[in-house]
């Protein structure tokens, strides 16, 4: 079975694109479209907001880093 992937939008002022990233199962419950989410990128340990999630991501599944941790739920759903 693959991985979960989520599409995650970086809170780093000269970043304004998504990067793709595998969903660890064990945050799988907590992890949806706008969880605020800590990642890896480029060496450093960013937050940022997931704005999709069960992507079909282009790069291949075993280069994706995992996300890192869910910070905090975001809005409640509708």
């Amino acid at each position: 079975m693959a991985a979960r992937v989520c599409r995650v939008v970086p809170d780093v002022v000269a970043i304004d694109r998504a990067f793709d990233y595998a969903v660890p199962d064990d945050l799988a419950q907590l992890v949806r479209v706008g969880t605020i989410v800590r990642v890896s990128l480029h060496g450093r340990r960013v937050r940022g907001w997931v704005v999709a999630e069960g992507v079909e991501s282009f790069a291949p599944p075993e280069t994706l880093l995992p996300v890192i941790a869910a910070v905090s739920e975001g809005p409640p759903m509708r």
